[in-house]
């Protein structure tokens, strides 16, 4: 049984995956299994995988017959997997040459189900911009969860080591084609597991922006993703510690208010559709927004009436 299961699913990432497979290929600790998940990839991707499996016996290659989405590609790596710890890497991304050993020397050291390491976010122009997490309100599964609801913990799933009962022994609620926000669903559900987390200070992620990536694609159904992401924040926050069940609700409101507000082509039908069907429609009235956002001069509350969506100005 290897010590880490690297998971990785691909899909019409030919452009960047031999950058990710090298990365993984070359970590200084060689007791890895390599899980690559082709999730019905339509380039050349495919091939580029195939060659690799062909000279490294410690990846395996596992290909969708249909193309299911991130987090169903994310479900399938983890079943795949045979490693004491399982960790996420994103086929248009890198790892640090490091970052396995790392991540694992921590984990047993510390004795931690969950270790989370900084990362590097480099721009399409070549800029760079370091980031690190911190917990500040404890290492069990409330400190996590409230450091995430406060982003001074990354949502994301990659950039850090999970022990494998996080994601096996309690899984995931996992849906096919949702591509947008999955990450925070699987985050905040294992948050309600975790025992022991920890963050270090070291950069051993590279997050590539890629202009093509589906977080830069705006269509109805990517929309409706996001929204039920963040809704669902709400019910897996709860779950955690009542308590944080507003703060979820608080960011829930001020990330939909922000997609409204700040990314072009949104067609605010549509989301007052999504937020009716998800039946938010209490948490988009008046009062809820003046209770979570305050009462303030220059503010544009987004309400979901019975007529429809509309805003207003205070």
């Amino acid at each position: 049984m290897p010590k880490i299961s690297v998971l990785i699913p691909a899909y019409n990432v030919e452009r960047y995956i031999v950058r990710c497979l090298d990365s993984v290929i070359r970590q200084t600790l060689a007791d890895i299994e390599i899980v690559i998940v082709n999730d019905r990839s339509t380039d050349g991707t495919a091939a580029i995988i195939d060659e690799y499996a062909a000279r490294d016996s410690r990846i395996k290659v596992i290909n969708h017959p249909e193309n299911c989405g991130l987090l169903w590609t994310r479900k399938t790596g983890v079943e795949a997997s045979s490693g004491d710890y399982l960790m996420f890497l994103d086929s248009d991304d890198a790892l640090k040459p490091e970052a396995c050993e790392r991540l694992y020397t921590e984990a047993i050291g510390n004795e931690a189900d969950m270790v989370v390491a900084g990362y590097e976010s480099r721009g399409n122009r070549g800029g760079r911009k370091s980031f690190t997490n911190v917990l500040n309100y404890g290492s069990s599964s409330y400190g996590v969860a409230k450091a995430m609801l406060k982003n001074e913990l990354s949502r994301y799933v990659w950039g850090r080591l999970f022990q494998r009962r996080l994601l096996v022994d309690n899984p995931p609620e996992y849906q096919k084609h949702l591509n947008l926000g999955e990450d925070l669903v699987i985050s905040l559900h294992v948050a309600r597991f975790v025992r022991k987390a920890i963050c270090i200070p070291d950069i051993l992620y590279e997050y590539y922006q890629n202009a093509s990536s589906l977080s830069h694609i705006i269509s109805p159904d990517l929309i409706r993703d996001n929204i039920r992401v963040l809704l669902r924040t709400v019910d897996l926050s709860s779950a955690v510690g009542e308590d944080l069940s507003e703060m979820a609700e608080t960011s829930a409101i001020k990330r939909i208010h922000a997609l409204i507000k700040k990314r072009k082509g949104i067609d605010r039908r549509l989301v007052m559709s999504i937020l009716k069907e998800e039946d938010a429609s209490q948490l988009f009235s008046f009062k809820s927004l003046v209770g979570h956002l305050g009462l303030r001069k220059g503010i544009t509350y987004y309400l979901v009436t019975r007529s429809g969506f509309c805003s207003k100005m205070v």
